[in-house]
């Protein structure tokens, strides 16, 4: 199985924090969103306590297979983009907050001026 998946839930910036047991089992909900063996775009709503949000980081960093139900609750998934109702009713039920996904980066307009070089290649 060749499933790929990303989440905002965390990056490689995110600054390691210690957290107490109590911490650790306290429940929170993520969206996964990526693609299928067939390379379709789908999407899961995953509630997970904080652990094993952790152990599914560290399984998303080494790009190993995963079944998300294996790490908490499937509350929903589908194909495409999880629609507007779907990402309200997530954001009254669970609190959940809607973050943007980040835009690739674009060539830069044809009127930007070129930048100096800091130094020879």
């Amino acid at each position: 199985m060749n499933t790929t998946w990303k989440t905002s839930a965390f990056s490689k910036n995110s600054t390691p924090v210690e957290l107490d047991e109590q911490l650790l089992n306290e429940k929170v909900v993520i969206l996964l969103q990526g693609k299928n063996v067939f390379s379709d775009p789908i999407f899961t709503y995953l509630q997970l306590s904080l652990k094993s949000l952790q152990q599914l980081r560290d399984k998303m960093r080494k790009t190993e297979d995963f079944m998300p139900g294996e790490y908490g609750e499937v509350l929903a998934a589908g194909r495409g983009e999880p629609s507007s109702e779907m990402r309200s009713e997530m954001a009254v039920t669970h609190n959940m907050i809607d973050v943007p996904r980040p835009q690739a980066a674009s060539a830069p307009p044809s009127y930007a001026v070129p930048q100096p070089k800091l130094w020879d290649d």
